[in-house]
């Protein structure tokens, strides 16, 4: 039988932090933000999520959001900024003293690279994990 359907990578990878480390529980205090210094290619695939939790470890109250943008990534002179234009972006409530995930999905159709920012404006620092998978279709058989 031909292989069929999306062949999804066998684990998730860490998206790179600012400082090109793995971005896994990073803290990025509150009125910051993080983007990765390195973009996701999404050449020659027909799928892609990001997976991001959001840890607040009983600090104080939250009383904001955290802005979550993936950016386009053509190149020197075509890379999107958050906050910049208008990028595509959405925002999460974290909760206090517990951990909220989001996972979203990005169409490689309309990305060749990508890459993930964040803006904590929640009132507290945040503990923050950001992985992705990316999927393939076979050609048929």
């Amino acid at each position: 039988m031909a292989d069929t359907g999306y062949n999804w990578d066998a684990a998730w990878s860490y998206v790179k932090d600012s400082g090109g480390g793995d971005w896994d529980g990073d803290d990025i205090a509150d009125a910051a933000n993080m983007t990765s210094n390195t973009a996701i290619s999404l050449d020659g695939k027909a799928a892609c999520i990001v997976g991001v939790a959001l840890y607040e470890d009983n600090t104080g109250a939250i009383d904001g959001v955290v802005t979550i943008y993936v950016l386009g990534h053509s190149g020197d002179a075509a890379e999107e900024i958050g906050g910049v234009g208008s990028p595509f972006a959405f925002t999460v409530t974290p909760v206090q003293n517990d951990t909220v995930h989001v996972q979203f999905a990005v169409d490689p159709r309309y990305y060749d690279d990508i890459i993930i920012a964040m803006e904590n404006e929640s009132g507290q620092t945040l503990t923050t994990t950001v992985q992705y998978k990316t999927a393939t279709i076979p050609v048929a058989s």
